[in-house]
């Protein structure tokens, strides 16, 4: 009997050596085919003083940004950047980062500010759906991102991305226009330095013009001018230039423009006016020349030296406004070829106060140089290609198998699974899931844990043991901002989370990936505290239950965070007071607010909460919709019925029968589970006190009384319902201690 079990056992490696000499095979015609396997570059750029180089490729549903060491050409990360199937982008440099923009089709706009070490913001907190092309709403323009046009949902917007930041100015009656916009579009030269400043020209209801500049001033507004009634339009885009140049401290008169005919050098031009001067006199001449305004004060112009460019040699000087002084930069642009020129494809980038200069190419080239001395250095597309392929990729040797073996198609996973039958047979079945749950462990460990939503899922076409590996689209919420993410997981869809389910998922934002996770993945998570940060604005957004929706600006650390609450009667945020705030899941909430003391122990518990019912509330603040929870809470085998508002992203949909996390106070939490295990009924309020909040839900001290019999109440209270005197609650009590716990509000 022992030698037949041992011959069925040996049968399962007839597969896996059937397939052995598969891959081999495959292999080798994938080293046959590397070059096949090379990404097109889309676009280059330089970063961190010519120490990275980032390359835009064709990714999977968009572009990815390859990050990759100059020095030792190794990827450092990827990137992906979410786009339509034109794949346009238009990028600049802002302290000391790449600001990129691309736009989506289901998303709309996305800026992304990508980092020397690979970290990446996105800028974009809500969703800006533009008409047509990405090129005809986003400019670059003196080191500045500028955005502008109707939005999908018939809106008018000018935006401008300056120092990292991104503000918006949305166009409407409100903003002192005599009817609403109709259409919008770009005055003629504004973007093409033939005016000072950019413009853009509104078709209102009553039939008027409007124009509006498309630079914000620093309350992020967007300066106005209606165009009068009569005269010429020329006229009227001439006044409007000079208002919006004087308001942003450029001088129209004063301008540096290139003639329009031979041997097109730079001249002075009054655009007032619009006479032309004298050459501007640079140190030697420029001919064929372009100007490119690279910031607030430096300017560069670059060219040839020979009035026939082919006979020259590039040239290019740098200048500054504040100091009225030329750098020379005649001798690294020398190694520029004739062509770029007169091609017209060239963009060059450099930030006030640093010493690079950065261009880049239409044509799939990049380049930087030190304008304080040192030369040009320029890559190509096609030499970054070779990046791509590892050392000894295009031969047969074990570090192109092994890099092969990592791409793991459908015959390499296959392959390994036959191998892995037999050792699962002869008893390695239990090493197998020990190294299988350590590394979900870690891959659980290394990102942050925080609920998302299946928006899509497909199938990949490999197969595992007949069961289909298939692509989820996840969508979620990282630090305020909505991001999307793919796993790849083999799932039955019989048992496979479907469209809208929500799933947890550990996001690790350095490497842009994603795994799933259940509940026996979940580590313990201690929400990060930031200490006494200081309120300094609070919005109002109207009517919310029987209180007010607020959103609260806290200022800590040089940096503001935006919380949205409510503000129950009788209770009041105030601009001074001091919060702690936590950040747990990439969102940051109130942690207690103005507080004389931690309320019953400051000790916060996370439990699970299962949704059994949801009321949409009409309140919307930064795109996330108010939501008032009913929800059985699970601590041990102890359970509880809660009701919880929260605001919850607009894109982040939760059904009932969803699991949400919920912070509680412990001791509070005790004490009501205490409570609810005795007597029950009616009491009226007869005072109310309240003292902070315990996270956003205000702690307050209420005096109750049931048959003439007063109880205290000490609890966190729901703020959309809210506690004031002459409420009939339902409350659990103890008649030994008169203590009370809240069970159902007066509005509930």
């Amino acid at each position: 009997m022992k030698k037949r079990i041992n011959l069925l056992n040996l049968v399962f490696f007839v597969p896996a050596v059937i397939l052995s000499f598969a891959v081999w095979n495959d292999y080798k015609q994938d080293v046959a085919r590397v070059e096949d396997r090379l990404q097109t570059v889309e676009g280059l750029f330089y970063l961190d003083g010519g120490s990275k180089v980032i390359s835009l490729t064709d990714g999977s549903d968009g572009m990815d940004a390859i990050l990759y060491d100059a020095a030792t050409h190794q990827e450092v990360t990827t990137i992906h950047l979410r786009s339509n199937i034109h794949n346009q982008f238009v990028g600049t440099y802002q302290k000391g980062n790449l600001v990129i923009a691309t736009t989506d089709d289901s998303s709309g706009l996305q800026l992304n500010v990508i980092g020397p070490g690979g970290h990446v913001e996105e800028l974009v907190k809500g969703t800006l759906e533009f008409d047509g092309f990405l090129t005809s709403a986003v400019h670059h323009w003196n080191g500045r991102m500028l955005v502008g046009g109707e939005t999908a949902n018939d809106t008018f917007v000018v935006g401008e991305v300056k120092d990292g930041v991104f503000q918006t100015a949305y166009l409407n009656e409100d903003t002192g226009l005599p009817a609403r916009p109709t259409s919008m579009s770009e005055v003629m030269g504004s973007f093409n330095d033939s005016r000072a400043v950019p413009l853009y020209e509104l078709d209102l209801k009553d039939g008027s013009t409007a124009y509006v500049s498309g630079l914000l001033n620093a309350q992020h507004k967007a300066a106005m001018r209606i165009r009068p009634e009569g005269g010429s339009g020329f006229d009227a885009e001439d006044q409007a230039e000079q208002q919006f140049a004087a308001l942003a401290g450029v001088d129209p008169a004063r301008l540096w423009r290139t003639e329009s005919g031979e041997p097109k050098q730079v001249r002075t031009y009054d655009a007032v006016k619009g006479d032309w001067g004298s050459v501007v006199k640079t140190p030697a001449p420029v001919y064929q020349a372009a100007v490119f305004p690279l910031n607030d004060r430096e300017t560069l112009i670059f060219g040839s030296t020979a009035k026939d460019e082919r006979k020259g040699q590039v040239t290019g000087y740098l200048y500054d406004r504040q100091t009225r002084s030329f750098t020379d930069l005649s001798q690294p642009l020398s190694s520029l070829e004739p062509k770029d020129v007169s091609s017209g494809t060239l963009s060059f980038f450099k930030e006030t106060g640093d010493a690079t200069l950065y261009f880049t190419d239409t044509e799939k080239s990049a380049g930087w140089l030190n304008v304080k001395g040192g030369t040009l250095t320029r890559m190509t597309g096609e030499a970054l290609q070779t990046w791509q392929m590892a050392e000894g990729a295009d031969r047969i040797s074990w570090t192109s198998f092994a890099h092969y073996l990592k791409r793991g198609n459908a015959l390499v996973i296959n392959w390994a699974i036959w191998l892995l039958i037999p050792l699962v047979l002869f008893g390695g079945l239990g090493l197998l899931i020990r190294i299988l749950t350590a590394r979900q462990k870690k891959l659980t460990a290394e990102g942050t844990i925080v609920q998302g939503t299946v928006t899509r899922l497909q199938e990949t076409g490999t197969y595992v043991n007949e069961q289909p590996m298939i692509r989820f689209d996840i969508r979620f919420e990282d630090e305020g901002v909505m991001k999307e993410t793919s796993i790849k997981k083999v799932a039955s869809y019989l048992h496979a989370p479907r469209v809208g389910d929500p799933v947890m998922i550990s996001y690790n934002r350095k490497k842009n990936r994603a795994v799933f996770v259940t509940g026996d993945d979940l580590p313990q998570i201690a929400p990060k505290v930031i200490r006494d940060a200081v309120l300094t604005r609070i919005d109002s957004y109207g009517k919310a239950g029987r209180g007010e929706a607020l959103l609260l600006h806290f200022d800590t650390g040089g940096q503001t965070y935006a919380i949205p609450v409510v503000q129950p009667n009788g209770f009041a945020y105030r601009t001074g007071d001091k919060a702690d705030l936590m950040q747990i899941g990439g969102i940051t909430r109130l942690y207690n607010y103005n507080r004389t003391r931690d309320p019953k122990g400051a000790d916060q518990l996370t439990l699970e909460g299962e949704v059994i019912r949801i009321e949409h509330v009409p309140v919307e603040i930064m795109n996330r919709q108010l939501i008032l929870f009913e929800l059985m809470l699970s601590h041990g085998d102890q359970r509880s019925r809660k009701v919880n508002s929260q605001f919850v992203p607009v894109r982040l949909p939760v059904a009932v029968g969803a699991v949400i996390p919920v912070s509680v106070n412990k001791a509070e939490y005790e004490q009501e589970l205490r409570l609810l295990q005795g007597k029950q009924g009616s009491a009226n309020v007869t005072a109310v006190q309240f003292d902070g909040t315990v996270g956003e839900r205000p702690f307050a001290r209420i005096i109750v009384t049931r048959n003439g019999i007063p109880y205290r109440i000490e609890q966190s209270i729901e703020p959309l319902y809210g506690v004031e005197v002459g409420d009939d609650l339902w409350i659990a009590y103890d008649e030994e201690t008169r203590e009370a716990v809240i069970v159902q509000y007066a509005s509930a």
